[in-house]
């Protein structure tokens, strides 16, 4: 289950503590049906295909001519629009996962108490995703090489673009619900909603936790990196780091691997064929790769929103080396809970002093479940749900009988 699948379960999940849910479920072309959540205050689910993306060609014109993002113009939502009309029954609050599900379908429950969860703010990763630089394979000739560079040039500029028209979409959805939710404090402040709220994102503490880390795993110093290589931030991330900071690992350590778990690995390209690096793809346990990893790394550079991966190896007793970027709105502290750099030198050299000393591993480890303990596990996310559904309702029933 992937990061934000993971947050809607749990958010789900805190609903069904305030009283029973109703789930619709768009699917996506290609996806599978969705399973029915295991919470017992789901009464009903419906699943309802949104039409294929439509190409620019289909979206183009209306982009041009209104003040919305391309994402919200490329799917087709007139179906489940028509099935869930049959749904208007009275609710008491109405939950929206992000703005493309609260645009097509709002006007269905007007005067209904609604929080939309923003998770990201698009417009922030609008503008980081133009710092990712366009992938050109050595191989291709001068031709290619130019094609793929006029492509860059022209989804950045939509981008330029889009980055605004987010902005003032997250802003009207603001003035138009009752609360926005974010993952972070620092969201918070960035989105410039008033209503804005924080549900961060969270783990599920390990039945057994790997208590000692002062000795490494196994015979050689095993490495962690988690996440969909067919994503842009974490493709670039692996790119940087097995471009610039790896060699430098390899040199002071010969022995160290790393082991790099999540799809899309050939998106990487020759960078994924050097020596020591380990493709595992989708795994059927991603728990028994936290057990045998040493050290989690984190060297994304560009994207928003909080990284799960932070948290899981919180919650696993799993020291970690991150990059600024990469433990945004989370509450590490560098030389406490995590070791931070944002340059290749000193990420691999903070790599090679954790896998160098088992003291450091162990105080970064320690600490690092402490914090996950006091600020993030799904149960107590949770009840942050539970509560914020249960406010919001009763603050929209003391302003109307009021």
């Amino acid at each position: 289950m992937d990061g934000y699948r993971q947050r809607l379960h749990h958010i789900i999940g805190g609903l069904t503590q305030a009283g029973p849910v109703d789930v619709v479920a768009p699917l996506r072309p290609g996806m599978p049906d969705p399973v029915q959540p295991p919470w017992p205050g789901v009464a009903r689910t419906l699943t309802e295909p949104i039409g294929d993306p439509a190409g620019p060609k289909e979206w183009l014109p209306d982009w041009l001519g209104a003040d919305v993002p391309r994402r919200l113009l490329s799917l087709d939502w007139s179906a489940l629009v028509a099935s869930l009309a049959i749904w208007r029954d009275r609710y008491d609050l109405v939950w929206y996962s992000h703005v493309d599900a609260w645009s097509p379908t709002h006007d269905l429950f007007g005067g209904t108490p609604a929080i939309v969860d923003f998770d990201n703010l698009e417009n922030l990763s609008m503008r980081l995703r133009r710092r990712i630089p366009p992938r050109i394979d050595p191989g291709d000739g001068p031709k290619g090489r130019a094609a793929a560079l006029a492509r860059w040039a022209t989804s950045r500029g939509f981008d330029v673009v889009d980055e605004r028209r987010w902005d003032a979409v997250q802003r009207r959805v603001a003035a138009d619900v009752d609360h926005v939710v974010v993952c972070s404090e620092l969201d918070v402040a960035r989105s410039g909603c008033a209503n804005a709220v924080v549900v961060p994102n969270g783990a599920e503490p390990p039945v057994e936790v790997r208590s000692d880390r002062t000795e490494l795993r196994g015979d050689v110093p095993v490495l962690l990196f988690v996440g969909a290589l067919d994503y842009e931030p974490n493709t670039e991330a692996m790119s940087w780091f097995l471009r610039e900071v790896w060699p430098i690992v390899r040199a002071g350590r010969p022995d160290v691997v790393v082991h790099v778990v999540g799809r899309g690995a050939e998106a990487l390209g020759s960078e994924a064929h050097a020596e020591g690096v380990e493709l595992l793809g989708t795994v059927a346990d991603l728990q028994a790769e936290l057990d045998r990893a040493d050290v989690s790394i984190v060297p994304i550079r560009v994207g928003a929103g909080t990284r799960l991966k932070v948290i899981e190896a919180l919650a696993n007793h799993l020291p970690i080396v991150t990059t600024t970027v990469g433990s945004e709105g989370i509450a590490v502290e560098d030389g406490r809970t995590a070791l931070m750099a944002d340059d290749a030198t000193t990420f691999a050299g903070a790599v090679l002093r954790l896998v160098a000393d088992g003291e450091l591993r162990q105080h970064l480890a320690d600490e690092g479940r402490v914090l996950f303990d006091e600020h993030y596990t799904w149960a107590g996310i949770r009840d942050d749900v539970e509560r914020l559904a249960r406010d919001t309702v009763a603050a929209a029933a003391s302003t109307t009988s009021g």
